[in-house]
């Protein structure tokens, strides 16, 4: 133990001496490559923290919703009726029952909304924990206090403080069948019940909550404890209780669901961020390589003197921790300001895509953090360990040599090239492999490949480009151009390192581009062709509320007699559940519908499908939907909806952009017939006038249902529908617009690096060519043409990589992680704009080694200066 620790004491004073002074003595190139590393670490560091808040937010809410329930009763498309309780309590295999509703629902003078839970104080005691603040009463009170009055709510801390609420005001709450007066209770302790959704959350007696919703005698879901020991035979002894339609579930699986999708975004935007990460590898790696090649002879003279070449190696490998510690630790304070910003988009991004997310502040989870730790280090060394292998190889002679260059051997170059073009082979087989459900682990692994492929062919192209370029660009530039066609042919390690990240950069730039066009191209043309009507109109918060409530018989009277001539478009919508996927279920009329709107077929006889929907032969579903199940054309659509179950043929696949499970549509006329359920979820109004006359019209029809039922209801203009369709797609990339642009800086700071690097090199040649008359402005043009010759060099690779990347994106990563796809479109006026922006950007990056190259005497030469 001593020795060991001796011998490490004694490998410190040498890293300093021999390592830390150097980067101390180079603090320009040091503190670029810093830089680079704090910015990927940054970005990988903040991107999982708000991922792994809003993931924590949302499962905590679902636990303790659930609270300690073990099974939970619920009937798919429908409620469970209430009077199941008794009987489920006499059951001698339960212990508990207790019947639960919840909406969403909103104060009369705000339009932010918050939970409602009905819930019965007793019953549900031995459930869920909650408790009021103390008003020197004691809780008992409280509890039969909710019972025993009629109109009351005890609310949770944040929600009062958001809208300036007390115990002992009175509120009116609005809900899609009215609006109603309660009266504050009390306040929630900040535990328990009082922490889902972040804390907007109020509770009432459940016969307070079917008075204000109309529901008597039905509950969402009955919370069943299960006494010990009888948890196994629980579900069988109790099928025979239940009505039909009845299911007893898991109380966790709503959150596995939920938790499934936002673990797929996480995933996305974790690759993401990791190029960043991936680009700083190039930066550590063309510093030690650096380091190295420029000491090969004091390596030389170490080695002559005694020492191993295992120590050499663990001195460069340590290099590139060090750099990968201190980037780490510079990049916490930039990850404190970056995820808050984060946090925002990505909760937001998951409320708008997937589940409802109320995120009530930023946990440091230590898991994170080491995570973050791990994965920069390890980038870092991993950087760091072919340059540390060519160090401990340098023999003994070679302190008598002063050769510093570090061109790459030709027999490497090929067996690299023969290395990238092996992994390139690798990236169609490696992304068809199946994919566990939500996560694209094949998509991200063979974008990993692609991106290391190219890489390892960057030697090669650099030298073959050199080689071809230098005569053409002799007679275009002259001498400066000639020169640098040279220089970028022979010089080796860092050139290729640098351009490897510019690839990785601009390929990533390309495939995002083209990915978002295609993306918003398809949705665009979607929105255009699928929500064509002139007014949509659905019950208060249905989104919210998952479309549950139907819209108010008063307002369906009201929709049938409106003042001008109008075709309407009902549906019923519910959310129901094949084998445990959830998705939607819209009942509609497509032959009204289609007068106005199409879908987007992917196949097959497009009238013969909707022909068939329209005569009730079948279903059709949409895309994703189809790759989440697997079910397609051909297939039987089997589920439960409310006492009965629907079993019938798939027709067809339709594109539809909604996430949460996708949707299945079925016809209308036929789902009555079967089900008898005549209510409307929702509906979309088509104007007969057109024209000039259409704004009256739906003038008219707008004040008619404001001044009938505007308190329950939602009217969306069908043109700020559409346009808010495309504004919500629009913000959801706005974090992969800023997770680019940081790895495009990082890009830059590895041209600017390598061009440092080149110039440091070649410092006698360079005070050669000024001691032999060359002027100031060729050495300038020469530079700015390697700047040129490597940003062309990158950009051109990047493209092709890009494309490919773009296609793994659209079809691999996107369909395995979010169950759709989408017409491929080049935002050709993007690229062609873009690209010229990013060329400006790295070529400003030469000047540093512009001024590095003009900040000595050419005397320096006749001193030996080659440092």
């Amino acid at each position: 133990m001593r020795g060991l620790l001796a011998g490490s004491l004694r490998y410190l004073r040498l890293f300093h001496w021999f390592s830390l002074r150097h980067l101390q003595g180079h603090m320009m190139r040091t503190v670029a490559v810093l830089l680079g590393i704090a910015l990927g670490a940054a970005v990988f560091t903040s991107v999982r923290l708000a991922v792994h808040a809003t993931l924590d937010s949302f499962g905590r809410s679902m636990d303790l919703i659930a609270g300690d329930s073990d099974l939970t009763l619920v009937r798919p498309g429908g409620r469970l009726p209430d009077t199941l309780v008794p009987a489920l309590i006499e059951h001698p295999a339960v212990r508990t029952a207790s019947p639960v509703l919840s909406t969403y629902v909103r104060p009369a003078d705000r339009e932010t909304p918050f939970l409602l839970i009905g819930i019965d104080p007793v019953l549900d005691r031995d459930l869920r924990t909650w408790t009021v603040q103390s008003s020197g009463q004691g809780a008992d009170v409280q509890w039969g206090a909710i019972i025993a009055r009629p109109g009351s709510v005890v609310i949770g801390a944040r929600l009062g403080e958001a809208f300036g609420w007390r115990s002992g005001e009175q509120v009116r709450l609005v809900h899609s069948n009215r609006t109603a007066t309660f009266s504050i209770l009390a306040m929630l302790d900040r535990d328990g019940l009082a922490l889902v959704e972040g804390g907007r959350i109020a509770l009432c007696d459940i016969a307070t909550f079917q008075e204000f919703t109309g529901l008597f005698g039905q509950a969402d879901r009955i919370d069943l404890k299960i006494e010990p020991g009888m948890a196994a035979d629980a579900k069988a002894s109790l099928a025979a209780l239940l009505p039909a339609g009845v299911v007893a579930r898991s109380p966790s699986a709503r959150s596995r669901s939920g938790r499934g999708m936002i673990r797929a975004y996480e995933l996305s935007l974790t690759f993401l961020s990791f190029i960043s990460l991936f680009v700083g590898m190039f930066l550590v790696y063309s510093l030690v390589a650096l380091n190295a090649a420029a000491r090969r002879r004091e390596l030389a003279v170490m080695r002559a003197t005694g020492a191993s070449g295992r120590l050499l190696f663990c001195l460069f490998v340590g290099e590139g921790a060090f750099v990968g510690l201190v980037g780490w630790l510079l990049a916490l304070p930039i990850s404190t300001v970056l995820v808050r910003y984060l946090l925002d988009a990505v909760s937001r991004t998951v409320s708008m895509l997937f589940v409802r997310v109320q995120v009530d502040g930023l946990s440091l989870s230590p898991w994170e953090v080491l995570l973050s730790f791990g994965v920069t280090l390890t980038v870092a060394v991993l950087a760091a360990l072919q340059p540390a292998r060519e160090a401990m190889g340098v023999p003994p002679r070679e302190a008598l040599d002063i050769d510093p260059g570090t061109s790459l051997r030709p027999r490497l170059i090929r067996n690299m090239a023969l290395g990238g073009v092996g992994l390139l082979a690798l990236v169609y087989p490696v992304s068809r492999l199946p994919s566990p459900p939500s996560v694209s682990l094949p998509g991200y692994l063979a974008a990993f490949l692609l991106f290391v492929g190219f890489a390892l062919l960057a030697p090669l192209l650099l030298r073959q480009f050199g080689r071809l370029a230098a005569p053409r660009l002799l007679r275009l530039g002259g001498q400066p151009a000639f020169l640098a066609a040279g220089y970028l042919k022979e010089s080796g390690v860092q050139t290729a390192i640098s351009v490897g990240a510019l690839i990785t950069a601009v390929a990533l730039f390309t495939a995002l581009v083209v990915m978002i066009h295609s993306f918003r191209s398809t949705v665009a043309l979607w929105v255009q062709q699928s929500i064509a009507g002139d007014i949509y109109i659905r019950p208060k918060l249905a989104e919210l509320n998952r479309f549950r409530d139907p819209l108010p018989s008063r307002v369906v009277a009201a929709i049938q007699s409106l003042p001008v001539p109008v075709e309407l478009v009902p549906m019923q919508r519910l959310e129901l559940d094949l084998e445990g996927h959830r998705h939607l279920f819209e009942a509609m009329d497509y032959e009204a519908y289609a007068r106005r709107s199409r879908f987007i077929w992917m196949g097959g006889d497009a009238g013969r499908i909707e022909a068939d929907l329209i005569a009730g032969k079948g279903a059709v579903v949409s895309e994703v939907f189809a790759n989440s199940t697997g079910l397609n054309a051909g297939d039987r659509y089997r589920v439960q909806v409310g006492e009965q179950v629907l079993d019938v043929p798939i027709l067809g696949v339709f594109r539809d952009y909604r996430t949460r499970g996708g949707a299945v549509y079925y016809s209308l006329t036929h789902y009555r017939q079967r089900f008898g359920d005549d209510a409307w979820s929702g509906v979309q109004i088509n104007f007969s006038q057109r024209g000039a006359e259409l704004r009256e019209a739906m003038e008219r029809v707008w004040s008619s249902l404001l001044t009938c039922c505007g308190e329950t209801i939602e009217m969306i203009d069908g043109r700020h529908l559409r346009r808010a369709v495309l504004r919500i797609f629009d913000e959801t990339f706005a974090i992969t617009t800023v997770l680019l642009l940081i790895a495009l800086v990082v890009a830059a700071l590895g041209i600017a690096t390598t061009l440092a690097v080149l110039v440091l090199q070649r410092r006698v040649q360079i005070n050669t060519i000024r001691a032999l008359g060359g002027s100031a402005a060729q050495l300038r043009r020469m530079i700015i043409w390697e700047a040129s010759l490597i940003v062309l060099a990158g950009q051109a690779a990047g493209l092709i990589c890009g494309f490919i990347l773009s296609t793994l994106l659209i079809f691999v990563v996107n369909r395995q992680s979010f169950g759709w796809t989408f017409l491929y479109r080049v935002d050709w006026s993007s690229l062609l704009t873009a690209l010229p922006l990013i060329s400006a950007a790295a070529l400003l990056a030469a000047l540093p080694a512009v001024r590095l190259a003009l900040s000595t005497s050419p005397a320096t030469l006749l001193r030996g200066g080659t440092r």
